[in-house]
């Protein structure tokens, strides 16, 4: 029979009024993070994450996996230095020092964009306690230390 056990800890849970409760830890487990027989909590790493999760609230941002946060970071990051290139490119342009609409478009697409990446930044930075410099080797060197890991945890598992 299986153990329902903890995320954190993998001691045996306590089932009481429906709650789960670990001992060990002193504190509740919600139902949706139990795990069975002392397995690790799984790390959601998606392959390929959609640029439109930037137009999600930060509430719903702050849900998203650390992996999923990091691409959406690296992609920000590019296309808010695109913006600023072509924003200084219009200023530029305009003699006339009146802005066109294009201009004034562009302005605001790139200030959604760094109020983007200032909540992503803020959000990278209370998981990992700095703002990580991502690059794409950045990704691919933390996607493949994800995976040792399960890979690690489910050879634990299987002894």
């Amino acid at each position: 029979m299986n153990r329902i056990t903890c995320p954190y800890c993998g001691s045996t849970l306590m089932k009481t009024d429906g709650i789960f409760y670990c001992s060990f830890c002193q504190m509740k487990v919600s139902k949706h993070i139990t795990q069975v027989d002392g397995k690790r909590l799984v790390i959601r790493t998606r392959e390929f994450t959609q640029i439109t999760q930037l137009e999600q609230s930060t509430r719903l941002l702050k849900k998203l996996s650390t992996y999923e946060l990091l691409e959406l970071y690296h992609f920000i990051r590019t296309e808010e230095q695109a913006a600023e290139v072509l924003v200084t490119l219009a200023v530029d342009l305009d003699d006339d020092e009146k802005k066109t609409y294009d201009s004034v478009l562009e302005t605001t697409t790139l200030t959604w964009k760094k109020k983007k990446r200032y909540i992503l930044e803020n959000l990278l930075r209370e998981r990992f306690g700095y703002i990580p410099t991502v690059t794409v080797r950045f990704l691919e060197e933390y996607l493949e230390k994800v995976r040792q890991d399960e890979r690690t945890s489910q050879m634990e598992i299987e002894r």
